[in-house]
């Protein structure tokens, strides 16, 4: 299977679903729509938590000539498809399945015909108690619709559902021996033919090393091994050069006849586990990371390729981090391949929130991990699987089953999964840990420790989250609070990285997002993200960037507005940088050098607390300067004023060039800034935000600043055509005269 045919554009759809649609087409009130879809945009926050749970009705017409069908196979796949739907074609019901973020292959042979075809998808979006995650209380929406890739494959009778790139390496040499495993369907007698492999690096066309062999394909679905061979040396798969292979592989008969090609990427590194750590190609790594929610305001899981890259950069590009925790289902082919390329790490699990229901719940939760293993194995960026659903309390039948296959399927990854509760029964290979550790009174303590966690015996063990859950903080609450919740990260990085028996931490969350009435917020937003559901960050963000080398980028935030404002006194507060030093100059006092803190051991680059000024009560407040220096040289400056006021928004798009063959978003910013271009983020104004040419916005035309900025997607109309899309954004009181154009290629 090549690639495949995108059929994502010129979809009909309405909500509801009458059943003599499936046989005579009642269009009329239909909307035009494309893939990725949601069936209902939602308000940013205070909504229906039920709005988007319902049966809803997708139409979609292609054509097939009598060449392309005659001793074909035909097939589609649905990469997601939330969460439930029937599948019928031409009037016939041709298939069926379950699970919000799985993908589903069908063979539809027997249901096309030559010329146009007619594909109904009855999608029920309800949260059914055989679906995971659903059954009790979860603390996330599942949306509904069609909002991951739809392909249509035309194949011979033989062909290669997926290739799993298996393979031995050592810690000691760079060399591989290569042993993949086709899985192949044979819908004719068995056959022997000739698999040709060759490896390519990375989107080279130069053969890097090449090998064929014969083998015989049997009747049915089965699973064909090849000769394992040595390759030549090879570069590792690494967090700062994550070296990536193109493997392609071609299906022929013994007389040369091409029957099928795969081509896939891989990398190779190795993994190992113990009680002292985490190893990456036999160096140890500590893990630190964020819990990542695929949601997105307005239209849920809806975006596509752009914005699942964009997140997996802002992750390891903007934050440093080197892994993500898939929380909690299986994430976007577009985000794991980012991952894969800009070498950040992965641990991936199947979906779960807290409940276990009964069989045919459980048989979604096999076919979800089968999904999962087999068709994410070669993204060498998954370095744990996770084979628990989150949250709940043991059940080991179920999950000695899961760890099991899992390790059937594949045994090079170790395996865990996510606790709440201590004590838990170890079957997995990891001991992950929810930790949110407060004493009685409720004051704040860091971390328990593996024995607190009644872990008598040492085994590896992972903080899978901690910190957001006990400190939800919204983009715009006090500083004090916005500053307790990037202190407390930088905290619990600094007691992982200076204590024996963690693997690392993961934090939750990267983004805010939304979620049910009983989780955190009546107004359905989850506040725990370092940054807010529109992936602006909040000062926690800088907790993390803040231990980047300044040689990528050179931070210097400030938790503070740097006056009296909220606080009366303008200290104490912490600098997040990563300077050697700061220097600060208040109200035209002495300048005084701060170095960075004690109270965070281990950490790079811990934050500088400012605690010394001059005595300015009663006294006119003259403004702030803030210098960081390295090797003893100044890089970054800030300047606060003695009378901060609103001087402009400042407009920042992510990307100025966007596809218009297909449906290609990307986001847009404004800062509210005062005169010395210092984030103002007690700023309430609002935008009106329109478009022109071949755009649209998502959400509404006009959007509050929240934390001082302000922001939203456009995404392509999809019409092929080429040239200018233009964004206008205006300001109303107090910048009442504020306009300003973005001008969008499209190509």
């Amino acid at each position: 299977m090549y690639r495949g045919e995108l059929l994502n554009l010129n979809w009909k759809f309405r909500q509801g679903f009458d059943p003599d649609c499936v046989n005579t087409p009642q269009e009329e009130g239909y909307e035009k729509v494309h893939i990725p879809h949601t069936v209902q945009e939602i308000p940013y926050d205070c909504f229906d938590q039920y709005m988007t749970c319902m049966v809803s009705t997708y139409v979609k017409y292609f054509e097939l000539t009598t060449e392309q069908i005659k001793g074909k196979r035909i097939l589609l796949s649905f990469e997601g498809v939330s969460a439930y739907y029937d599948l019928y074609l031409n009037g016939k019901l041709a298939g069926n399945h379950k699970g919000a973020y799985s993908m589903a292959l069908f063979d539809v042979t027997d249901y096309v015909k030559a010329g146009e075809n007619r594909m109904v998808l009855m999608v029920d979006s309800n949260e059914r108690e055989d679906i995971p995650p659903n059954g009790s209380t979860v603390d996330y929406l599942i949306y509904g619709g069609i909002y991951r890739d739809v392909r249509l494959f035309i194949q011979e009778d033989i062909y290669i559902r997926q290739e799993l790139v298996r393979y031995e390496m050592n810690d000691e040499e760079d060399t591989v021996t290569l042993a993949p495993e086709l899985l192949v369907t044979n819908h004719g007698e068995e056959k022997v033919m000739s698999v040709k492999t060759c490896v390519y690096e990375d989107d080279s066309t130069q053969v890097f090393w090449q090998d064929e062999q014969k083998v015989t394909v049997p009747q049915g679905a089965a699973a064909v091994h090849l000769t394992e061979k040595a390759l030549p040396q090879v570069k590792r798969w690494t967090l700062n050069d994550p070296k990536l292979y193109r493997i392609e592989t071609v299906l022929s008969t013994e007389d040369g006849k091409e029957v099928d090609r795969f081509e896939t990427h891989t990398g190779f590194r190795t993994i190992k586990v113990t009680p002292e750590g985490f190893y990456l190609n036999g160096e140890k790594v500590i893990l630190n990371g964020l819990n990542r929610h695929q949601s997105f305001p307005y239209v849920g899981y809806a975006l596509g390729k752009r914005a699942q890259e964009k997140d997996a950069k802002l992750l390891k590009e903007f934050m440093g981090l080197n892994i993500v925790r898939c929380s909690h289902y299986m994430q976007s082919e577009y985000f794991l391949n980012c991952c894969d390329r800009i070498g950040l790490m992965v641990f991936e699990e199947i979906p779960g929130w807290g409940f276990i229901g009964g069989e045919e719940f459980k048989k979604v939760v096999f076919q979800d991990l089968e999904n999962m293993v087999l068709g994410h194995y070669n993204h060498p960026g998954i370095v744990i699987w996770g084979t628990r659903l989150n949250e709940t309390t043991d059940c080991d039948e179920l999950y000695e089953e899961t760890n099991r296959r899992c390790k059937e399927m594949d045994s090079s990854r170790p395996t865990t999964g996510v606790r709440w509760e201590t004590g838990s029964h170890l079957i997995e290979d990891i001991y992950s840990y929810n930790d949110y550790t407060e004493d009685d009174k409720g004051e704040f303590q860091i971390l328990t420790s593996q024995q607190a966690a009644e872990r008598p015996d040492f085994v590896p063990y992972l903080i899978s989250e901690h910190t957001g859950a006990i400190l939800p903080t919204k983009p715009g609450d006090s500083e004090e609070r916005r500053e307790q919740f990037a202190i407390r990260h930088a905290r619990v990085m600094s007691k992982v990285k200076t204590t024996r028996g963690y693997l690392g931490a993961l934090g939750w969350c990267m983004c805010d997002y939304n979620t049910h009435n009983d989780h955190n917020s009546m107004n359905k937003v989850c506040y725990h993200g370092v940054l807010d559901m529109f992936r602006v960050p909040k000062w926690a963000a800088y907790a993390y960037a803040s231990q980047k080398s300044p040689e990528q980028e050179i931070i210097l935030e400030p938790c503070s507005a740097v006056g009296r404002g909220e606080r009366c006194e303008p200290v104490p507060f912490y600098v997040l940088t990563n300077c050697d030093y700061i220097e600060v100059t208040f109200s035209k006092d002495i300048t005084r050098a701060y170095y960075p803190s004690m109270k965070f051991p281990g950490l790079a680059h811990p934050p500088i607390e400012v605690t010394e000024n001059g005595e300015f009560w009663q006294h006119r407040w003259e403004g702030t300067k803030i210098v960081g220096y390295i090797d003893g040289k100044p890089v970054a400056e800030r300047i606060y004023s003695n009378n901060p006021r609103l001087s402009r928004y400042h407009t920042i798009a992510d990307d100025l060039k966007l596809n218009n063959d297909r449906v290609d978003e990307t986001r847009i910013v404004v800062y509210a800034e005062d005169e010395n271009e210092n984030r103002m983020h007690c700023h309430q104004g609002v935008l009106s935000i329109s478009v022109e040419g071949d755009l649209e916005l998502i959400g509404p035309e006009h959007i509050p600043f929240m934390g001082g900025a302000a922001a939203f997607w456009v995404k392509t109309k999809a019409t092929g055509k080429s040239g200018t899309g233009t964004v206008h954004v205006c300001g109303q009181a107090p910048l009442r005269n504020y306009k300003e154009s973005v001008k969008i290629q499209l190509i």
